[in-house]
């Protein structure tokens, strides 16, 4: 039953309410009482100091009980309350009570003991006489400051208990009035709170099942609406790395079947069709060149592999890399005369050191060089800088060859992507070459571009590098 939020919500709102509306009307109850306690108190002292001003001159003498009674009696009508007068022994001379009164009794009371200390004391105790509740009031008759007596008042608190009882009566109707209030709004709050969840958890269950495709209304502005639009966003971004994960399997596939079908016709040709030596020769040279392209095609895979994995082991340090561009470069120098391009490059003595792996950035340089070459014709030139801007490094491959138009620069980074897909699988590309250095460069906090080339001949590659930040 209390597994459900809402209702978790809503009898968490009635607690509240019933917790609240019981501490208010203890509080306010007990503040009432107090109250009316210290009202009745100052109206009788007030009254009792009153008669004792009537029955002062009465107790020089000999009191004179009948007289007293009366005094006591007419002031009794109009206080509501018993009035009992004694004299300094605390004999009883005079009593508001003419039936079964006091009067020639001694009484012996804490109130008036105090009273004739001219101390003031008041009490509360239950009557069996009246069946109910009193307060006793006892103030001392002066005469010229010597007490001559005690004026004892007794009145009934049933008023006040009425009072009481009535406020307690209407308190507990307002709290189960609370209640009711307090569940129809809880489980309304609750319901607007918790049908966003629902919707969360339904979508977020058919995501589990692998429908990425969710996403929910947001109708709110809180954290619960914050919660949805970065749910949406996350199942937008699932649902498209789910579609390039589809298109990246079904690339490689494609890519990995066209060497693997080239080897199993090579292979079942050499196994059974009798060939001349030379004919062997080619046929092996074919699949020597079959295993390279698959070779440099797993190779490209695993470095996507590990680029996209985010507890890589590579660790940046702080590094000149123009050692690393330089020697990457002198490697490629042979490549270039094989293919007889005029190859250069243009790079300053040293740098600002920058966060890098070195091996990665080595391997910027080597795509790019590499994808240069396949694309410039014999005859045509490659071109490398390097230079240190304001805030960054500037890596810049510029190359005569057929360019790429430029609806499809921002392509020839998706992976597989190729202008030509003819000319690149003649070339031995795999596709990954400019997709690995795209993702190397993100890594790096760096930008990777294509621009058309001097004249509108070739192309140029740039790439930056930030500069650490100097504090």
């Amino acid at each position: 039953m209390f597994k459900s939020i809402r209702t978790k919500l809503t009898a968490t709102y009635i607690i509240i309410i019933v917790a609240v509306m019981v501490l208010t009307s203890f509080l306010l109850l007990n503040i009432l009482k107090q109250y009316y306690f210290d009202y009745q108190y100052t109206d009788m002292t007030r009254s009792a100091t009153l008669i004792s001003s009537f029955v002062a001159p009465k107790l020089i003498d000999k009191p004179d009980a009948a007289d007293i009674s009366k005094v006591a009696f007419d002031f009794a009508r109009q206080i509501n309350a018993r009035v009992i007068v004694t004299d300094h022994k605390q004999r009883v001379v005079g009593d508001s009570q003419r039936v079964e009164g006091l009067v020639g009794t001694t009484l012996d009371r804490k109130e008036i003991e105090a009273a004739l200390a001219q101390k003031q004391k008041w009490t509360v105790q239950y009557s069996e006489i009246s069946d109910n509740w009193v307060l006793q009031v006892a103030v001392p008759v002066l005469n010229e400051d010597k007490v001559v007596g005690v004026v004892f008042l007794a009145s009934s608190l049933s008023y006040i208990h009425g009072v009481q009882h009535d406020i307690r009566n209407y308190l507990i109707i307002a709290t189960v009035l609370s209640i009711i209030i307090a569940g129809l709004l809880g489980r309304f709050l609750a319901r607007r709170m918790t049908d966003p969840l629902q919707a969360l958890t339904a979508a977020a269950e058919k995501m589990a099942r692998g429908d990425f495709s969710q996403q929910v209304t947001v109708s709110t502005r809180d954290e619960i609406g914050r919660l949805t639009v970065q749910f949406n966003e996350m199942a937008q971004q699932l649902q498209q790395s789910t579609k390039q994960l589809k298109e990246f399997v079904a690339n490689a596939s494609h890519e990995m079947r066209s060497p693997l079908t080239s080897l199993n016709i090579l292979v079942k040709s050499l196994r059974d069709y009798p060939l001349d030596k030379e004919e062997q020769q080619e046929f092996l040279a074919d699949i020597d060149e079959e295993l390279e392209r698959l070779i440099r095609l797993v190779e490209d895979l695993l470095d996507l592999t590990r680029l996209d994995s985010v507890a890589s082991d590579d660790t940046m340090a702080l590094l000149d890399i123009v050692p690393a561009v330089r020697g990457t470069l002198e490697m490629l120098r042979k490549r270039a005369e094989e293919k007889e391009l005029i190859f250069s490059y243009t790079l300053p003595e040293r740098t600002t050191p920058i966060l890098v792996v070195l091996h990665q950035i080595k391997q910027i340089v080597f795509n790019l060089v590499d994808n240069a070459f396949k694309y410039t014709p014999a005859g045509g030139q490659v071109k490398v800088t390097l230079s240190e801007e304001t805030d960054c490094l500037k890596l810049c491959v510029i190359d005569t060859g057929v360019g790429i138009p430029a609806d499809q620069r921002e392509k020839v980074f998706e992976r597989f992507y190729r202008v030509d897909k003819a000319r690149s699988r003649e070339q031995g590309g795999t596709g990954l070459g400019l997709s690995i250095v795209r993702e190397i460069v993100k890594r790096h906090g760096g930008k990777v571009w294509v621009e058309e080339g001097e004249q509108g001949r070739g192309s140029v590659f740039i790439v930056t590098l930030p500069l650490p930040e100097i504090n």
